[in-house]
């Protein structure tokens, strides 16, 4: 198991790679989108030598906002070549997994038509970066309705080379219940990278663990499953409170976890 952090997209990235390998991370979840991280624009050489330095490992991230499911095909193709362009410089800077995020299209179309829409964008990015050694991981979203699961499910089934990012907080954030154990006993096998945050059940905070109001989120338990489920890679923490300290604690508090489970 590996613990890393998230560069901020509006700060400089090896400034922000920087401080994260001198605290004590194993890598970093490089966001791959703008003002400072556009996939055209990053200094490569920079970056990966700022890696190197710190003998850190690097996955990719790609904007969330990206509407690779749009009913307008000239949309999602729009997006597979924005997409390419995050693999080439994923790739350049060394990552071997990139994410992109399930995509909810308006209420008039169905199930299977997102799922068709997503394997049109997938598919072949899925082929480009097998060919690099890239893996493509898909991130399911918050309040993307009780479906998301069975949909996703559906594109793992059709796309082999496909795997899945499970995210903590986008967890407790699709049904009114914490859905961490059921996204874990059906897509387990598939898993290949982890985001963990708090939150109270009603956003997507990026809290420290254990520091949401309400929260009833048993971590130690939700460490315990995703261990105990074979799961041994990487694991960011998508902590975003103004002092990073509480980043730091977290860090800790994710390694306690995991040794005692």
């Amino acid at each position: 198991m590996q613990i890393g952090a998230m560069n901020h997209p509006d700060r400089d990235p090896v400034a922000e790679i920087d401080w994260i390998g001198q605290n004590g991370f194993e890598f970093v979840d490089f966001t791959l989108e703008p003002p400072t991280a556009d996939p055209e624009q990053i200094d490569v050489d920079a970056i990966r030598a700022t890696l190197d330095r710190h003998n850190l490992g690097v996955v990719a991230h790609t904007a969330y906002y990206l509407p690779l499911a749009s009913p307008f095909g000239s949309i999602r193709q729009a997006c597979l070549e924005e997409l390419r362009k995050a693999l080439k410089a994923a790739h350049r800077i060394g990552a071997k997994i990139m994410n992109m995020h399930f995509n909810k299209p308006p209420k008039f179309f169905s199930d299977r038509q997102t799922v068709q829409w997503h394997v049109e964008v997938l598919g072949p990015l899925c082929d480009e970066a097998a060919e690099v050694g890239v893996t493509i991981v898909l991130e399911h979203v918050p309040f993307a309705g009780g479906n998301q699961l069975d949909m996703i499910a559906e594109m793992l089934e059709e796309l082999p080379l496909l795997r899945f990012h499970l995210d903590s907080g986008h967890a407790k954030l699709e049904r009114g219940h914490d859905r961490w154990n059921e996204y874990i006993d059906r897509l387990g096998p598939k898993l290949a990278h982890v985001h963990l945050s708090d939150n109270d059940g009603t956003a997507d905070q990026h809290l420290p663990l254990g520091s949401a109001p309400r929260s009833t989120t048993d971590w130690p338990k939700h460490i315990r499953k995703l261990k105990a489920s074979g799961y041994d890679g990487t694991i960011t923490l998508e902590v975003f409170a103004p002092e990073k300290d509480y980043l730091l604690l977290s860090r800790d508090l994710v390694r306690e976890w995991w040794d005692g489970a």
